[in-house]
């Protein structure tokens, strides 16, 4: 009998072969779940729910770091973006180019993640612009987050606020109370997105 493996995915083209079954392992029977990213790595940060599964990668090394052994990061990446090409700013923000980020509310789904991770290390390398050099607002809140689920405190210097329950980044742009956003997210995240997106 083969071993039997649970994997937690995201749906992509990269994944879409072990979803099909056109990818297979000599003795084992991969049994894939679909779930959408910010839920997975959650999920695996608390729960453990998978034998396999994506992880996010800013956060995978955070909790190795801090001596979590539970995992053992593989480089197999299914996402492959350029985050820092996804930052949306609001058009009376004034904002041009990335510079004109300083002294603006920036919101994220969620400070630690990857992609926002990602974006910051281009924004301090390529432009100058460093995390403390504007005021975060996080998404999703601690007892649903990879920064709840392993701990995490922002470096000294950095303001994190937390978007208020009833609020979304969506809804926060079009009120004007964020000047822009990274990696926004249209699906559900671990947040209601029942109002304004």
């Amino acid at each position: 009998m083969n071993l039997q493996l649970s994997i937690g995915m995201a749906w992509n083209p990269r994944t879409w072969p072990i979803f099909d079954g056109r990818v297979k392992a000599d003795g084992i029977d991969l049994l894939p779940s679909e779930v959408f990213p910010s839920e997975l790595f959650w999920r695996q940060l608390k729960f453990g729910d998978f034998d396999l599964a994506e992880m996010s990668m800013s956060t995978l090394m955070m909790a190795v770091a801090a001596g979590d052994q539970r995992w053992v990061g593989l480089p197999i990446f299914t996402t492959r973006r350029l985050f820092h090409t996804e930052i949306l700013v609001r058009r009376a923000a004034k904002i041009e180019k990335p510079a004109d980020l300083k002294g603006k509310r920036v919101g994220v789904p969620e400070y630690q993640q990857t992609a926002a991770l990602w974006a910051r290390g281009a924004l301090e390398h390529e432009f100058g612009v460093r995390a403390r050099d504007m005021e975060w607002w996080m998404e999703r809140v601690p007892s649903h987050s990879h920064r709840g689920a392993v701990g995490f405190e922002p470096p000294a210097g950095v303001l994190i606020k937390q978007v208020p329950a009833e609020k979304s980044l969506g809804a926060m742009m079009l009120a004007g109370e964020i000047d822009a956003t990274v990696h926004y997210i249209q699906r559900t995240n671990l947040v209601d997105r029942s109002t304004a997106d």
